[in-house]
C-alpha cells in the first residue's frame, strides 16, 4: 500500500478507492474524530523502543530464504519467504508463524516494513520470544500474483487464498522444515488486507490455529458475528486473539467493531491502539508484542513440576480415594474436579494415602477379609493417567488391625525383657498414630494397642507373608514401588528400633522378613524403607545403622524412603547435609511424603506423628509465612538438585493444602483453591536456575 494515500471504506464491504493525500489526511482526521470517543481505545501496552528491528553484533541470527512451493489451488509455482531462527536444526521441531500482507504488497512486503527476521532475532537473543519459524507467503491466489497496475481488482484472489492457505503453504511448510503440526503451534496474522485474511481465516479454521492477529485490519474483514457464530467455543479454543490499529488511521472503526463484540460475548482478546495511522511503524511495533507472546502458556496456566524437573527426578503426590475415585469427601464435586485436574496437570507419580494401608486394605482375616475398591480406584487412576505408582505401606506399626496380632500366647512381661541394639527405649505404643485423617493407629498407642493374647511368632510371620503376597501379587507390573516397612525406627532413645508388637512378637528380624516376602512377591519391584525426621543426625544414625545390617542379611532393599516431613526452619545446609549420609548407604533416595509446615506449632524437632500433629499445626502460622515457606522449599529443592543423582522421585504428601493431613499448616505448593502459591514459583525458578547452570549455551 503506497504512502501516499489511506484508504477509504465505499459502500460495500471489499472496496477502496485510493484519494489523494491531501484529502485522505482530512478525511483521516475526521475519521479518527468520530472514532476517539471509544474509551477502549488504548494502546493496552507500551510502544517498544526504536531500535527493536536494528541488526545487533554479537548474537546469533536466523536465516531469511525465498522458496518454491506447488500451488494446486492457483495451478501454478508460486514464492514465499521463510525466516528460520538461529541454531535451526532437525532435531528438534518448531511452532510457526504465518504472516500475511497488505493489498499493494507481496511476499517481501513484510521483510520491506517490519525486517521480521532482526527483529525476532533479537526478541530471541533477550529470551523474550520463542524460537520459531515465519512463513511470509504471497496472500493474492492467482497466477499473476504481482502488486502491480490496479491492485483492487485481486480482492477475489484474496478471498480464494484461505485455500491456497491450507491446502498448500501449510503443507509445503511442514515438508521441507522441522514443524510441529499441532494446532497450538500455528499462528495466523496480518496487516490491512492481511489482518482480514488472518481474522477471517484464522478464526474460520480454529482447528489449524490457536493464535491470531489482526494490525490495521482492513474492509474485507467479515461481520464479526460471522467470524465467531460461537463465541463460548472460541473462548475455549484461542490461545490468542490480538487486533490492533492506530488512532490515526481510517480503517479504525472495523476494530472497534470486532473488538465490541468480543467484548459482549466475553472472548478474552487484546485490543491495542496507538498514535499511528496505516503505517509501518504500527505494524512492525505490533508484530513485536505480538511475537513475544505467542507459543507461551498464557499467564493463567500454570508450569508443571513434572516438567520442570524431567530429567532430574519424577515428582509425584499422595492422593486420597475421593481423587481416585471422583467422588467428595469433605470437597465439593466441583472442588473434587480442580482437585483431579492438578494432580494431572502437575505431577507423574502417585501414591494412594491411606487407601493401602492394612487397616484400610484388609480389615478382616482370611482370603475374604479384603476390601479392594479404594486401592483398585487408586490403581486405575494412575494407570489411566501414565504415572508411576508408589504402595504405601505393607508392615507398620500403626494402621494394622488388631486381629493380625491376635493369638493364643499371653504377652511377654515387658519390664523383665532385656534391651538389645535392636530393642527400642520407647514406651510401648509410642508413636503409635499412623499417616493419613483416620486417627488412631491398630497396631499401637494408648487408644489402640493391642493388648490381649498375641500370636506366635510363626503366625505373626504367616499373616505377614499371605498379606504381603497377596497385595503385592495383585498389582504386580502396575505398582513399580513399595514402602515395605514404615517408622520401624525409634524417634529417641539409645537403640535403633522403636517398640512394636512386630519387635515384640518377631524380633528385630521382621523387617528383613517383610523385604524378602515382597521381593518373592515381585523382583521387579523397588522395594523400600521409609522413614520420618531423618534431617535428625540421631536418627539419621540409627537409619544408617538399621540399612547396613540389613544389607549385611542380604535383604532386598532397594531404596530409602525420606518422609521429608519438615518445617519453614528447615534449610539447604540441614537438607544437604542429610541427603549426603544416606547417599553414603549407596542406595537411591526416595523423597517420599513432603510437606512443609508453616504453623507456629511446628517449628521445633522433625517428628512427624500423628499424635502430635494437631499441637504441630497449631497456633495460626508463623508471620510471613509465604516468604518463609517459598525461601524453605527453595532451599530444599536447591539440595535435592544437587543430589539428583540419588534423588530418584520427590512425592508430596498432598496436591494441596486442602487435602493435607497438616491442612492447618499450609504446608504445600497449592492452596485449597488450586492456585500456585508463592512457594510454588520459588521451586520452579530453582528448576529453571539448575538448567541454565547445567546448560549454559542452552535457549
Amino acid at each position: 500500500m503506497k504512502a501516499t494515500g489511506i484508504l477509504l471504506v465505499c459502500g460495500l464491504v471489499g472496496l477502496w478507492t485510493a484519494v489523494p493525500a491531501g484529502a485522505a489526511d482530512i478525511a483521516g482526521q475526521r475519521r479518527a474524530q468520530l472514532n476517539a470517543q471509544d474509551p477502549d481505545d488504548l494502546p493496552a501496552f507500551d510502544d517498544p523502543p526504536a531500535d527493536i528491528a536494528a541488526q545487533r553484533e554479537g548474537i546469533s541470527r536466523g536465516k531469511l530464504e525465498m522458496i518454491e512451493y506447488d500451488s494446486r489451488t492457483v495451478g501454478a509455482r508460486r514464492k514465499m519467504l521463510v525466516y528460520t531462527p538461529p541454531d535451526y536444526s532437525t532435531d528438534r521441531r518448531y511452532p510457526v508463524l504465518y504472516l500475511l500482507h497488505g493489498i499493494g504488497g507481496d511476499e517481501t512486503e513484510w521483510q520491506r516494513f517490519a525486517t521480521p527476521g532482526i527483529l525476532i532475532d533479537n526478541l530471541i537473543a533477550d529470551g523474550k520470544a520463542v524460537p520459531m519459524i515465519i512463513a511470509m507467503p504471497n496472500g493474492r491466489a492467482q497466477k499473476d500474483d504481482r502488486a502491480a497496475g490496479n491492485v483492487f481488482a485481486s480482492v477475489s484472489a484474496f478471498a480464494k487464498f484461505e485455500r491456497d492457505l491450507l491446502d498448500d503453504v501449510i503443507p509445503a511448510i511442514q515438508a521441507r522444515y522441522s514443524t510441529r503440526t499441532n494446532r497450538e503451534s500455528r499462528a495466523l496474522a496480518g496487516l490491512s488486507m492481511g489482518g482480514g485474511q488472518a481474522l477471517n481465516f484464522g478464526l474460520a479454521h480454529l482447528d489449524t490455529f490457536a493464535w491470531v492477529g489482526g494490525f490495521s485490519s482492513a474492509p474485507n474483514t467479515r461481520q464479526p458475528a460471522e467470524l465467531l457464530p460461537d463465541p463460548a467455543a472460541a473462548k475455549q479454543q484461542l490461545k490468542l486473539l490480538w487486533l490492533s490499529c492506530g488512532n490515526k488511521d481510517g480503517l479504525i472503526g472495523i476494530g472497534q467493531r470486532m473488538h465490541a463484540y468480543l467484548k459482549e460475548n466475553g472472548v478474552p482478546h487484546v485490543w491495542r491502539v496507538d498514535g499511528n495511522g496505516h503505517d509501518a511503524t504500527h505494524w512492525r511495533n505490533n508484530l513485536w508484542l505480538f511475537a513475544q507472546r505467542l507459543f507461551q502458556p498464557p499467564a493463567a496456566e500454570t508450569p508443571a513440576l513434572k516438567d520442570a524437573f524431567q530429567g532430574r527426578f519424577m515428582v509425584g503426590t499422595a492422593i486420597n480415594r475421593n481423587i481416585a475415585s471422583g467422588v467428595g469427601f469433605r470437597r465439593s464435586p466441583e472442588q473434587v474436579k480442580q482437585d483431579i485436574a492438578l494432580v494431572k496437570a502437575q505431577f507423574n507419580q502417585l501414591v494412594a494415602e491411606n487407601e493401602m494401608k492394612w487397616a484400610s486394605l484388609h480389615p478382616r482375616p482370611g482370603a475374604d477379609g479384603y476390601d479392594w475398591r479404594a486401592a483398585d480406584a487408586f490403581v486405575s487412576f494412575g494407570m489411566s493417567n501414565h504415572m508411576v505408582l508408589a504402595g504405601h505401606t505393607l508392615v507398620w506399626h500403626s494402621q494394622t488391625p488388631q486381629w493380625v496380632f491376635a493369638g493364643t500366647n499371653p504377652p511377654p512381661n515387658l519390664a523383665q525383657a532385656g534391651p538389645g541394639p535392636f530393642a527400642s527405649t520407647n514406651p510401648p505404643g509410642a508413636a503409635q498414630f499412623g499417616r493419613g485423617r483416620f486417627g488412631p493407629g491398630f497396631g499401637g498407642g494408648p487408644f489402640g494397642r493391642y493388648t490381649g493374647p498375641r500370636a506366635s511368632r510363626a503366625e505373626l510371620l504367616e499373616r505377614m507373608r499371605e498379606h504381603i503376597h497377596t497385595v503385592v501379587g495383585r498389582y504386580k507390573g502396575k505398582i513399580k514401588v513399595w514402602d515395605v516397612v514404615n517408622e520401624a525406627l525409634a524417634d529417641n532413645g539409645t537403640n535403633i528400633l522403636r517398640n512394636s508388637l512386630w519387635l515384640e512378637i518377631v524380633g528385630p528380624d521382621f523387617i528383613a522378613k517383610a523385604f524378602e516376602f515382597a521381593h518373592e512377591a515381585d523382583p521387579e519391584a523397588v522395594l523400600r524403607y521409609n522413614d520420618y525426621g531423618l534431617e535428625n543426625p540421631a536418627k539419621r544414625r540409627r537409619l544408617i545403622a538399621l540399612i547396613q545390617s540389613l544389607q549385611a542379611q542380604k535383604a532386598p532393599v532397594h531404596a530409602i524412603g525420606s518422609q521429608a516431613h519438615v518445617n519453614v526452619s528447615t534449610t539447604f545446609e540441614i537438607m544437604d547435609e542429610s541427603l549426603s549420609e544416606i547417599a553414603s548407604l549407596g542406595l537411591p533416595i526416595h523423597i517420599t511424603e513432603l510437606d512443609v509446615n508453616s504453623a507456629q506449632g511446628g517449628q521445633r524437632g522433625f517428628g512427624a506423628d500423628i499424635a502430635g500433629n494437631a499441637a504441630a499445626t497449631q497456633g495460626g502460622l508463623v508471620s510471613d509465612a509465604d516468604r518463609k515457606l517459598a525461601d524453605a522449599y527453595a532451599g530444599l529443592f536447591r539440595a535435592f538438585l544437587k543430589h539428583d543423582k540419588s534423588v530418584e522421585m520427590v512425592t508430596f504428601w498432598g496436591p494441596n493444602d486442602a487435602n493435607s493431613w497438616r491442612a492447618n499448616g499450609k504446608p504445600l505448593l497449592f492452596d485449597g483453591d488450586c492456585q500456585p502459591k508463592p512457594a510454588f514459583h520459588a521451586v520452579i525458578a530453582e528448576a529453571r536456575k539448575a538448567a541454565t547452570i547445567a546448560r549454559p549455551n542452552s535457549r
